[in-house]
Order: C-alpha cells, then structure tokens, then sequence
C-alpha cells in the first residue's frame, strides 16, 4: 500500500516541476495563473476581475499580482476557498497593491484573519515559535462574508468540505476551481490519501462533485493541471479508493485495545512514513485522527480514557 498522509506542503512542492508561471485562458472571462497553488482569475468587468486563492507566501502573490496586471486588470476581490497557508500567503501583498478585500465562508473566516489559528489547532494550545512558519501561518487580513460577493458578482460557490470545515468550490461560467477536495494521482500514489480534517466530509464532497463536474468545461483543481471533466472524474475516483483503503488499513490495525498515540506510531511504521520535522508530525497526526473519529462514529471503534491514557479499542462484530 502506498504511503499515506504526508504534510501537505511537501505534496505542494512535488507539483512544482508540473507548473508553468504562465497565463491559462480557459474562456474569455477566466484564466488560471498555474503554480504550485493554482490561483483562479474572474474578470467581472471591462476592468476588474477576482482572484481565487493566493498562494502560500509573498512571491506567490507577487506573481498572480504581475500576471493579472499583464491583463491590464485591477484585483477587485480575493476568495479564498479555505484557510490554508499555501492558499492564502499571498493575500496581504495582494491586498497593499490593489486594495482587494477578501472574502471567505463563515467557518474559515477566522483563520485567514487570524492564522495563528492554524498551529494552534494542530499543536493542541498556543504554538511554539518554530511552527508558526509560512508552512501553516500566513499573514492575517480582514475578511468579508462570502455570499456577499457571490450576490455583486454573480459566481456560484459549492460547498465541499472535509479538507477544511468551510472549503468550497467556484463555478463561474463553464469552469469549476475544485480547491482541494482532490489531488492528482501521481500524488495519491506517492504518499496515499492527503490530508483532510474531516475525511467522512471529504468523501461525500468528493460523491458530489462527480455529479457536477461532467457539467463544465474545465475543472480545476488548486494542485495540479487542468482537467477535462473525463480526466476529472477519473481522479476524483483514485481519491474515493485512497480513502476508503486507508480507513481499511486504520481499522485493520486495531486488533483489540491500544494507546492512541502507540496505535499513531504504530500506522506510521507500518506505512513507511518519515516524520522528520514537528509540523509534518501534527500534519500526519491530525489526519489519522481524522480516520479514527470517522471509524468511532460509524460505531467501530470506541475511544475511552484509562489510566491517565486515551485507549482506542475495536468493537467485536
């Protein structure tokens, strides 16, 4: 079986060789500014446009921000499909050069205004100076409520979440940005399943999107080239099976009771994973996490405290 959860920006920088840094027209009204964030450019008029996701640091911004000036259009509006660092390291330079104002759903709001949030949800309290690195803290702004510029602009937004709790997609004529609810399957086959928060919501917002995507033209996924909706289809599919093996794998490794961070280590053995850094530790962490409240809800496993320790124990059929 192929590795499984590997820290999200090492899966981030795997696709760096596939990118160009060149403009993709997809239609008249939307490009693509490939990278290893793929950022989404919506023109809304003769002169302004909106930019989907920013990249992870100020470089990243700096180039969506040329590139779009090569369109001789000003940056309206920022939308974050999620909180992610390596979405939304560009917004700051972004928002000093244009003015844009950001805007992102209710449930990831709070941490693109505040990314600390980010090291401290995956640390379990308030982070150690050497987490909070632009692998996982951005540089806050001030953000606004989605739908309101979904109503001025006239785009739609999709929910899928499972890789964040507010993560969406956006449609805007005959293309669909897809954010991260899938990866490509060269990365599936090199580390497993990525990171999701909640891989139950995941997978379902994974189910929805093959209802949808045979409805457009372009699909775009913030990792990776632009798919045809076929080719989209077929990666969406590597994604549901790496998740579904994974879940088999978790449970298939609870033979009775086990501490809950020897059963982690011990997943992580087994998979061959190499933690070689505290925040690629957490990453891996918190996403087996994931698979084991998944399998604790769906009444599989219980997880109780026993002498001062968290056991997790597989219930017999």
């Amino acid at each position: 079986m192929p590795r499984p959860v590997e820290l999200l920006k090492n899966n981030v920088n795997a696709l760096s060789s596939m990118q160009s840094q060149k403009l993709q027209k997809l239609s008249n009204n939307v490009y693509v500014v490939p990278g290893r964030t793929n950022a989404g450019v919506l023109i809304v008029d003769d002169n302004e446009c909106v930019v989907i996701d920013t990249g992870i640091d100020e470089d990243s911004g700096r180039r969506i921000f040329n590139a779009v000036k090569s369109l001789n259009l000003k940056i309206r509006a920022i939308v974050n499909t999620h909180h992610h660092a390596d979405h939304i390291g560009g917004n700051a330079l972004i928002v000093k050069r244009s003015g844009a104002t950001v805007y992102a759903t209710p449930e990831d709001k709070p941490f693109i205004e505040r990314p600390v949030l980010e090291p401290l949800y995956l640390f379990g309290s308030f982070p150690p100076k050497l987490l909070r690195t632009k692998l996982l803290e951005a540089e806050g702004v001030p953000v606004r409520d989605l739908d309101d510029l979904r109503r001025e602009v006239g785009f739609e937004a999709m929910p899928l979440p499972g890789h964040t709790m507010g993560m969406v997609g956006i449609s805007y004529g005959n293309v669909l940005f897809t954010a991260d609810a899938f990866f490509p399957v060269d990365i599936i086959q090199k580390y497993g399943a990525p990171y999701h928060l909640n891989v139950k919501s995941a997978l379902e917002s994974l189910r929805k999107l093959l209802e949808v995507v045979g409805k457009f033209e372009y699909v775009v996924p913030a990792h990776g080239n632009v798919l045809r909706p076929p080719e989209a289809i077929s990666v969406i599919n590597e994604n549901l099976n790496a998740i579904n093996r994974l879940r088999d794998f978790v449970l298939n490794n609870i033979s009775d009771s086990v501490m809950l961070e020897e059963l982690i280590m011990k997943i992580f053995s087994s998979l061959g994973i190499s933690i070689d850094s505290p925040h690629n530790y957490l990453l891996n962490r918190s996403a087996l996490l994931s698979y084991i409240a998944w399998l604790s809800d769906d009444g599989l496993l219980t997880i109780n405290a026993v002498g001062n320790k968290l056991l997790v124990s597989r219930l017999k059929a």
